[in-house]
């Protein structure tokens, strides 16, 4: 059996991880809903590098790792009402994660900061970007609904910056405004990355930008 369980509707996810004594797993700070009496938390910040290089992506200033003594069950819920998403990582490639969508990681995972350019200071992605590499699963998060997209070579795919949850670090793409400065400004549309292909993009299908404009 999987050691772990999507709960709920695409919505409404929860993060169910049935884990053994020993196991150790990589947490977002505010994650946990409830578990078992069994995990030894620690904060982590990485080092002032990693932790400069979370303020810039827009993370948490904190990440948490919790060690299972023994064996019992970890609840986490995101950010935002959405999807959440295991990701298998076998080491041959790493991914860049957008703002908010790292959950959580088992202990083969290496979270790190790597420069996103120009093109991720402009895009919103932030000029420091967090990583994910190694051999184990990475869960991601979404607000609203993940969608899979899978570029051939030289394929060309725009996708608003802001509905970016994960990609293929190998992906080349540039930044730009959508369809000129004035039809941006009379559409609500903003800068927006144009990936090209081969690769791996997953997008959310809401936009937390509006949701924060809406609660101010």
């Amino acid at each position: 059996m999987a050691n772990f369980e999507l709960l709920y509707g695409n919505t409404n996810k929860v993060l169910k991880i049935y884990a053994n004594g020993g196991e150790c797993y990589t947490v977002e700070a505010g994650a946990m809903v409830s578990m078992s009496d069994t995990f030894e938390i620690k904060a982590k910040t990485g080092g002032i590098q990693r932790t400069l290089g979370r303020m810039f992506s827009g993370e948490s200033f904190f990440i948490q790792q919790f060690l299972a003594k023994n064996d019992g069950e970890l609840l986490l819920a995101p950010q935002f009402l959405g999807d959440i998403e295991g990701i298998e990582l076998d080491g041959t490639r790493s991914y860049r994660l957008g703002k908010s969508s790292f959950l959580a990681s088992t202990d083969g995972i290496n979270v790190s900061t790597k420069s996103g350019g120009i093109n991720g200071m402009l895009s919103g992605e932030g000029l420091i970007q967090m990583e994910a590499s190694g051999v184990g699963t990475l869960f991601i998060s979404s607000y609203g609904a993940i969608h899979k997209k899978e570029l051939a070579y030289g394929e060309n795919y725009i996708v608003d910056s802001n509905h970016l949850v994960l990609w293929d670090s190998t992906l080349r793409y540039n930044t730009e405004l959508m369809s000129g400065i004035f039809n941006s400004i009379a559409g609500k549309e903003g800068l927006v990355c144009r990936f090209v292909g081969p690769g791996t993009i997953w997008i959310q299908t809401r936009n937390p930008a509006n949701l924060m404009q809406r609660s101010k």
